[in-house]
């Protein structure tokens, strides 16, 4: 039912860019997908939105939100964007690279360089270095705050939207292994997928995961994406990739909980990304505070007519 609100253009997208990560990581997973060549033309960005969800699913590592989050902005040298990475003043990038440039938002100075960036662990074992957490002090205005005040809304949300794409990926793989593992794992003669118990987890982790790509459908194919939707999709995808990952360990039980079985991996990838430029529940209280102070409720979309 969800895949059919999806543009062909959309799952096509995507589907070229799950074979590509299959076969290539990094930058030249981005070459052959030609990314670039999609921001140089500087409109539609839906083929990145499409990039970031396979990437989610294949738990790749590019700088592909980096790309897409600066897209338009005359910033030399390409660097890479970090965001604000949970409650201690730490920064994270996605992608980073060893000797490349990184910027951050400050608002007040506008878009700047950082000084000698010290990578701080964020805990447990690194399974998976696709979100890199930094420490570092201010460097250089690369573009004034009231040249960087323009385009402030527009990047938030276009990086709140990639990081959703992304977890909704990093989701979907999860409650498709689970899957796969119940109908495979046999307890007492029978598949676990069987049991009545195991399949109501799984029917419930499937709505989470339903919600969350409505959400996001309807926002990657409006023509612009505003911030109060894109801030409203990251904080339904931090809450499903949540509910869906503590689904998927106790559907796998013992096993999921040794870094060899894949799903430790995207779990910790999972929740890092949720902390990347405002944690879901920093953003559902964002969105309360709006209501609160407005009055009013947002109108994120209209639902089309289920009777035509």
């Amino acid at each position: 039912m969800a895949e059919a609100r999806l543009s062909d253009e959309y799952v096509g997208y995507r589907d070229a860019a799950a074979a590509i990560l299959t076969r290539h990581d990094g930058a030249q997973a981005l070459s052959v997908f030609g990314l670039a060549d999609v921001f140089a033309e500087g409109s539609d960005h839906t083929p990145a939105y499409a990039f970031l969800e396979a990437q989610g699913y294949a738990a790749a590592s590019t700088d592909a939100l980096s790309t897409l989050a600066l897209a338009g902005l005359d910033v030399p040298d390409a660097p890479l964007l970090a965001l604000p990475f949970g409650y201690r003043g730490l920064l994270g990038v996605t992608g980073a690279q060893p000797g490349r440039m990184v910027v951050t938002d400050r608002p007040g100075r506008g878009l700047v360089s950082l000084v000698d960036p010290q990578v701080v662990p964020h805990g447990g074992d690194p399974a998976d270095d696709h979100v890199t957490v930094l420490s570092a002090t201010d460097g250089d205005v690369l573009m004034s705050e009231a040249a960087y005040a323009t385009f402030r809304d527009d990047v938030l949300a276009r990086v709140r939207l990639g990081l959703s794409g992304e977890l909704l990926g990093l989701a979907t793989r999860l409650l498709d292994d689970a899957v796969a593992y119940a109908r495979t794992r046999r307890q007492f003669g029978h598949a676990i997928g069987d049991f009545q118990a195991v399949q109501h987890l799984l029917a419930w982790a499937a709505t989470e995961l339903h919600q969350l790509r409505s959400l996001y459908d309807v926002a990657v194919h409006k023509p612009t994406v505003d911030l109060p939707l894109a801030t409203a999709v990251k904080a339904v995808a931090g809450r499903a990739l949540l509910t869906i990952a503590q689904t998927a360990i106790q559907v796998t039980g013992a096993i999921s909980f040794t870094w060899e079985y894949p799903l430790n991996r995207r779990h910790h990838r999972g929740l890092a990304l949720d902390q990347l430029a405002g944690p879901s529940a920093d953003l559902v209280a964002e969105v309360g505070r709006l209501v609160r102070t407005t009055g009013t409720v947002p109108a994120l979309f209209e639902l089309a007519d289920v009777a035509s």
